[in-house]
């Protein structure tokens, strides 16, 4: 898979960056979110995006929300970056395969907020 990120899932990294920034991401917004390259799924069904070639290896936690859906259910969402450039956005469980739907904007909440 190599594609181009979606809309909706720009959007998403767009706000965690905006309102569940860990630490100062001002690096992590100069190239635009448009531009990231979606290289791979995971293979569990969740909806976790790599948007770099081994995304994990040295990367760090630059946004971290949750994600709270009309029923219910919640998903975690950490964004991880390394050397200024996005390099992945993590989808987890709090509920059972909660993280197999990308949430909308409207789902969204920072650490701050609660759940």
């Amino acid at each position: 898979m190599d594609r181009a990120v979606a809309p909706n899932e720009a959007a998403v990294v767009r706000w965690l960056l905006e309102y569940a920034a860990v630490g100062d991401v001002a690096a992590y917004r100069r190239r635009p979110v448009e531009e990231l390259r979606v290289l791979k799924g995971c293979d569990c069904g969740c909806s976790s995006l790599d948007f770099q070639p081994n995304a994990w290896g040295g990367a760090e936690i630059i946004a971290d929300a949750f994600a709270i859906y009309s029923d219910g259910q919640q998903a975690g969402l950490i964004l991880w970056g390394r050397d200024g450039e996005i390099a992945l956005l993590e989808v987890y469980d709090c509920h059972p395969n909660a993280s197999h739907r990308f949430p909308e904007i409207s789902d969204l909440r920072s650490i701050a907020q609660g759940m």
